[in-house]
């Protein structure tokens, strides 16, 4: 009776060996194909707005498509920092005078802002409407963070050999920098 209990024990830790390791093997490469997906999209995406100076609906959907086709779903966080410098003056009896230095303002524009601007209430406009597109100024910022929602297949294989919940996202790409053109 003893050996048969070693025999389904071990028949079990074959089963687990052959089918469960390859798959979470094959799962891990397909994880960091769609990491490289998404990371270059989100590189284009940003790119794009930033050699135009402007986003429009039609290159957020195409971002949102080309990343989804990964089969995963996205939370997509878009920021946009309009920069101004000033010249910084002093009244001296009534006589404005240059100081010789310069006041850097920042104001930081969430996704809410943005996507108020591409999908308005108003959904008789077109989707070519000049309204509808979102306009950037030459030196500002534009930052864009995707992460992927649930779990991938990969990281819920390892959460069940493991015994573990991981909760941080397997997919997590940031992208960036400074709008070089207005091209509207």
């Amino acid at each position: 009776m003893d050996k048969a209990i070693w025999k389904v024990l071990a028949f079990m830790l074959c089963a687990v060996l052959m089918f469960l390791f390859p798959l979470m093997t094959v799962l891990d490469k397909q994880d960091d194909i769609a990491y490289n997906i998404v990371l270059a999209e989100c590189n284009r995406f940003v790119d794009a707005c930033r050699d135009t100076g402007y986003i429009t609906p039609e290159m957020y959907s195409e971002f949102t498509d080309r990343i989804e086709s990964t089969g995963n779903t996205y939370s997509i966080k878009m920021s946009h920092i309009n920069r101004s410098v000033s010249p910084v003056y002093k009244q001296v009896s009534g006589v404005l005078t240059f100081t010789g230095e310069y006041e850097i303002t920042h104001v930081n524009y969430g996704e809410y802002d943005i996507l108020g601007v591409l999908y308005p209430d108003n959904s008789t406009l077109s989707v070519h409407d000049k309204s509808r597109r979102y306009e950037m100024g030459m030196g500002d910022l534009l930052f864009v963070e995707v992460q992927n929602k649930g779990k991938t297949m990969a990281t819920a294989i390892r959460d069940m050999i493991l015994f573990r919940d991981t909760n941080s996202p397997s997919i997590f790409v940031r992208s960036g920098g400074m709008v070089r053109n207005e091209a509207y």
